[in-house]
């Protein structure tokens, strides 16, 4: 398992959520008199998912320190109660080091994405980087896309746009989808589009390739600024 992939794809599915949440109170309207879901949209930004959110940058980050204690220790030990001791160590001087989650780039971007998605005033100057995105969308003929594959939920890869309908996919998802499967439609959630995918529906998206090229670099940069 790529822990550092499952931190993305967690953080990726409570904003789509609270996009669905959003969804939903706007489809009720006036059916929502006492803005019941209104309301718990707001809080759910606000608190539970920011703080889930926030769990979950720190558990990445917590992970990143021990594989990087773990490397140095081993070039620095000669046996294994040596090298438990250096990790424990070298664990604790990054957690002095650290600062807090909620001063990293990852979180003043997923906190920007959770209130936007969920309807809120983004507090201006939350972050200095406009390009500051966890789904990195990408506006293509009015609609939106994420960087994340439907299926996997996993930051692509390889994307192929579907001609039938515009959505992107992995190539490796798509295809292991359709490979025995002849009536797969787009999961994309409000898709017209009802024509089973085909092979020959499925185009490089460069454009894309590009988008996800930059927000690896950007990635790498906070990265950066998070060590210093």
């Amino acid at each position: 398992m790529d822990f550092t992939k499952e931190v993305e794809a967690n953080l990726f599915m409570l904003i789509e959520n609270t996009k669905f949440l959003k969804q939903m109170a706007d489809a009720l309207g006036d059916c929502d008199e006492k803005g019941k879901i209104q309301n718990f949209l707001k809080e759910s930004a606000n608190k539970r998912r920011l703080q889930i959110g926030e769990k979950v940058i720190q558990m990445g980050q917590d992970h990143k320190d021990t594989c990087k204690a773990i490397d140095q220790a081993k070039e620095e030990s000669a046996t294994t109660e040596e090298l438990a001791r250096k990790v424990k160590e070298l664990k604790q001087d990054a957690a002095k080091k650290s600062s807090n989650v909620k001063n990293k780039a990852k979180y003043k971007c997923f906190k920007k994405e959770m209130e936007s998605h969920a309807g809120l005033a983004v507090v201006a100057g939350s972050t200095s980087d406009d390009n500051c995105s966890m789904s990195e969308v990408v506006q293509t003929g009015g609609d939106v896309f994420s960087l994340h594959d439907p299926w996997s939920m996993m930051l692509m890869t390889e994307p192929v746009r579907n001609k039938m309908c515009g959505h992107i996919y992995d190539r490796g998802s798509v295809n292991a989808m359709i490979k025995d499967n002849l009536s797969v439609r787009c999961p994309v959630s409000g898709c017209a589009n009802k024509h089973y995918i085909q092979p020959s529906h499925l185009v490089d998206d460069l454009e894309v390739l590009e988008k996800l090229r930059r927000h690896q670099i950007l990635e790498v940069d906070s990265d950066s600024d998070d060590s210093d």
